[in-house]
C-alpha cells in the first residue's frame, strides 16, 4: 500500500492499514526495544517511551514478506529519532532464525506463530536492494519516496550473492560486503535536512579529491517537501584493504611483545625502540597527514554560495568553541558518575585550555569538515589511504555535524586517535591497573607521540601556511583545545557505550592538564 494506492487516506492511516493487512499491527514496542539494543541506536542509557512506524511499503508480499519502514522512537528526554528498518516476515522456525540471530526481532505478543526480523540481514532483501539501485526503480511509500539510482549500471557487478557479510563493527550503520565487488553501507539514522554524508562525498569528488571509495549507487528517501534522506550507499569493495585502526593495533603489539622483553626503560630508550622498530608505521602516519590535509585543501576549494563555501575565522567563531567546549564539560561532569570525580576536580584546568583560545587573534577558513576522522575510518589500499564515512559524530545533531569550522577539529580527533590506539592495545593485553600496564604505557606514549609527530609534520608541509590554517602559534593552542574537547567527548561515549574503556579518554586528559 502507497500514497498512489489509497491517495485520499491520511499517512498514518495508511500505516496502520498496511500492518493490518500483514497481521503486524503491536509489534511497534517490539521494534523499539530492537533498535534500544543495537549500537546504530543510538538509545544506550536513554529510556522509551513510544515507538511509531511513521512510513511504510510493501516490497514484497510473497514469502518472505518484505516491508520498508521508518521506524520514530520518542525517548523520555524528548528526543526523537527515525530509523531505517526494513522488516521480513517468515514462518515460525525458518532457517533464518539461526542463519543471522542477531537480527532477529523478538514479538512474543504476535497473533501469529512469525519469525519477525531486521530484512538487511536478509540476502534476498540485499538483492532487491542492488538490482532497485541498478534499475533506477522508485517506490511509493505511504509518506514519500524511495528513489534508487546508479550512475553506471553496468559498474554494479554484484558477484555472487551467496557470499554477503554483515561486517562486525562498531558504528551507526550496517555495512555488507556482498560478492567481491560490492560494499553496502545501509544506514540506520534518517535525520532532517541535507545529508552531510552524500554533500561531502560529492563536493570532494567534484574538487579532484580521489582518496575515496568510489560510490556506485544510492536509495534515498524523498518527502517530497524537505531534503532526501540517504538509506543505502553502494561502493566498490577495495580488495586488499586494511583499517587504519587495525595496522596501528599490529604495530603496537609487536611493540609491546619487544618491550615485554626489554622491560622498564627510560623516555629516551622508549622513543629509540619505536623509532626501530616502527618505521614502517611512522611512513604511514606521515602518508596519512599528507592525505588529510589534501582533503581539507580541497573542502576549502568549496563554492561561493554554496553550503560548502568557506568563511573567515571570527573572534565569535573562538568565543562559540571556547563556550560550546565549558557546556560540554559541565553537561558531563553534571552525570552521576563516581568515575568523573578526578575530572570534576581539574575542572579548572580544563576550562583554562577552553579558554586560551578566546584571546587568540582570528586568522585562517572556516570550511566543512569530516567531523568523525579517525584510525578506524580509514583504509589502506594498494595506491594509499582512503577515507570513510562522513556522516560526522553520531551523537552530534544533523545542523552541528554540517557546520562550518577549523580543519583543526580533524586533525585534534587523528591525533587522539593515535593515543586511543596506544591505550587500546594494553587493554587487551594486562589488566588496567597492573604493573605490566604501567610499563607498557610508557612505551604506547612514546608511540602515540612520535605517530602524531609525523602526522602533524607532513600534514603543516601539506596544507601550508597563511590560508587555510591560522598562524603556527594559534593554530597549536586552537589543536590543543579541540583535542581536549574530543577527550571529553569520547569519555561521555565511553560512559554510554564501553564504560570499561572510560580511563582512556579520561588518563589522557588528566595527564595533559597536569603537564
Amino acid at each position: 500500500m502507497s500514497r498512489e494506492a489509497e491517495p485520499h487516506m491520511s499517512e498514518e492511516a495508511a500505516v496502520t492499514a498496511l500492518l493490518r493487512e500483514h497481521h503486524l499491527e503491536g509489534c511497534e514496542a517490539a521494534l523499539g526495544a530492537y533498535i534500544a539494543r543495537q549500537r546504530w541506536g543510538g538509545a544506550q542509557g536513554r529510556i522509551i517511551e513510544s515507538t511509531t512506524i511513521v512510513d511504510a511499503a510493501v516490497i514484497s508480499a510473497g514469502t518472505p514478506l518484505l516491508l520498508h519502514t521508518l521506524t520514530a522512537v520518542r525517548f523520555t528526554d524528548t528526543r526523537t529519532m527515525r530509523y531505517a528498518l526494513p522488516l521480513g516476515v517468515r514462518p515460525a522456525g525458518d532457517p533464518i532464525a539461526e542463519r543471522v540471530p542477531e537480527f532477529v526481532i523478538p514479538w512474543p505478543e504476535a497473533p501469529r506463530p512469525i519469525t519477525l526480523y531486521d530484512a538487511v540481514g536478509d540476502s534476498e532483501y540485499i538483492e532487491w536492494l542492488l538490482d532497485s539501485i541498478r534499475s533506477g526503480r522508485t517506490l511509493p511509500t505511504t509518506s514519500g519516496t524511495l528513489r534508487f539510482s546508479c550512475p553506471d549500471p553496468a559498474a554494479l557487478d554484484t558477484g555472487s550473492l551467496s557470499s554477503v557479510r554483515h561486517l562486525r563493527v562498531e558504528q551507526s550503520n550496517t555495512s555488507l560486503e556482498v560478492g567481491d565487488a560490492i560494499f553496502l553501507k545501509h544506514l540506520r539514522r534518517v535525520e532532517p535536512g541535507p545529508s552531510q554524508e552524500l554533500e561531502m562525498s560529492d563536493a570532494l569528488e567534484a574538487a579532484g579529491f580521489s582518496h575515496l571509495a568510489p560510490l556506485l549507487g544510492r536509495t534515498v528517501w524523498d518527502p517530497g517537501d524537505a531534503a532526501p534522506s540517504p538509506l543505502v550507499l553502494v561502493q566498490r569493495f577495495l580488495h586488499n584493504s586494511t583499517e587504519g585502526w587495525a595496522l596501528a593495533l599490529t604495530s603496537l603489539r609487536d611493540l609491546y611483545s619487544n618491550a615485554e622483553s626489554v622491560g622498564h626503560a627510560d623516555p629516551v630508550e622508549r622513543r629509540a625502540m619505536v623509532d626501530d622498530q616502527d618505521a614502517a608505521f611512522l611512513a604511514e602516519s606521515m602518508r596519512l597527514g599528507k592525505v588529510v590535509a589534501e582533503m581539507h585543501l580541497a573542502l576549502a576549494s568549496g563554492a561561493p554560495g554554496t553550503d560548502m563555501a568557506p568563511e573567515p575565522m571570527t573572534e565569535e567563531s573562538l568565543n562559540t568553541w571556547a563556550n560550546a567546549m565549558t557546556g560540554e564539560l559541565d553537561q558531563l561532569l553534571a552525570r552521576d558518575e563516581p568515575s568523573l570525580d578526578q575530572l570534576r576536580d581539574a575542572r579548572a584546568g580544563v576550562v583554562a585550555r577552553f579558554d586560551q583560545i578566546r584571546g587568540l587573534s582570528p586568522s585562517g577558513l572556516l570550511t566543512r569538515i569530516h567531523g568523525d576522522l579517525h584510525l578506524g575510518q580509514l583504509l589502506r589500499v594498494d595506491t594509499g589511504w582512503v577515507i570513510l564515512d562522513f556522516e560526522g559524530e553520531p551523537d552530534r545533531t544533523p545542523a552541528e555535524r554540517r557546520e562550518l569550522s577549523t580543519p583543526l577539529r580533524d586533525v585534534a580527533a587523528m591525533l587522539r586517535s593515535f593515543d586511543y590506539a596506544a591505550s587500546a592495545a594494553i587493554v587487551e593485553r594486562a589488566p588496567p591497573e597492573s604493573p605490566e600496564a604501567a610499563m607498557l604505557s610508557g612505551y604506547g606514549e612514546a608511540w602515540a607521540d612520535a605517530n602524531r609527530d609525523a602526522f602533524w609534520s607532513a600534514y603543516l608541509e601539506t596544507i601550508g601556511s597563511g590560508w587555510v590554517l591560522p598562524a603556527p602559534g594559534p593554530s597549536l593552542v586552537l589543536r590543543r583545545a579541540f583535542e581536549v574537547q574530543k577527550a571529553v567527548y569520547e569519555i561521555g561515549y565511553e560512559l554510554g557505550h564501553r564504560p570499561a574503556w572510560v580511563q582512556i579518554p579520561l588518563r589522557f586528559l588528566l595527564r595533559g592538564i597536569n603537564q
